[in-house]
């Protein structure tokens, strides 16, 4: 019986330095994320054009878009053909860059990762948003390790608020409201792009 006990524990030591590998590799990579937004985006000295394409390529490398894409949609991803499907996940990227980049420019602050604690498949990241001046935000980041080993962003938790659920609920009720379902919710992110 106690030969079976330590077997099991030597078996499970290399999966547990593994875990705690991981959850330490999850604060590195939401660090180095901000600081690429600070070095990147928030920089005064670079035009807008270049501070939208660095968003987009941070947004990209580091958030799992198509699954956001899909989460955004709800119960309508699965009824729309593959080409409207592709026309939604392109004009949505669009969309988080043109809103969310010019929020950044001349940001100062500091991000600092508290803690990391993987639950249910998924590292849940602690970040303290220390502004320069304002309060300090509590964020959580939902993360994932995908079959490359690398790490993913499914959702952003700010001050208890997930801006999953929240932009699911602004979309939904922008296709209820539109007589062309999806499409016009499409066109409705087309135009406010083209704004920005």
């Amino acid at each position: 019986m106690l030969k079976r006990f330590f077997t099991l524990i030597l078996i499970l030591s290399p999966l547990t330095l593994i875990a705690e590998d991981n959850i330490s590799d999850s604060k590195i990579f939401i660090e180095k994320l901000g600081k690429q937004v600070v070095d990147k985006v928030s920089n005064t000295s670079i035009s807008d054009e270049q501070r939208s394409e660095n968003f987009k390529t941070l947004y990209l490398s580091s958030f799992d878009n198509y699954y956001i894409s899909r989460f955004v949609l709800g119960r309508y991803w699965k009824s729309l053909d593959k080409n409207i499907q592709k026309q939604f996940v392109e004009s949505f990227n669009n969309y988080i860059v043109a809103t969310y980049a010019p929020k950044f420019k001349g940001w100062e602050g500091t991000f600092k990762a508290t803690d990391s604690l993987f639950e249910n498949n998924y590292y849940n990241v602690k970040m303290d948003i220390l502004n320069k001046e304002g309060p300090t935000l509590k964020m959580i980041w939902k993360i994932y390790l995908n079959k490359n080993k690398e790490f993913k962003i499914l959702d952003v938790n700010i001050d208890g608020i997930s801006m999953l659920v929240t932009q699911r609920a602004e979309f939904l009720s922008v296709i209820k409201n539109s007589p062309d379902g999806v499409k016009g919710l499409i066109s409705a992110m087309n135009k406010k792009t083209s704004e920005f």
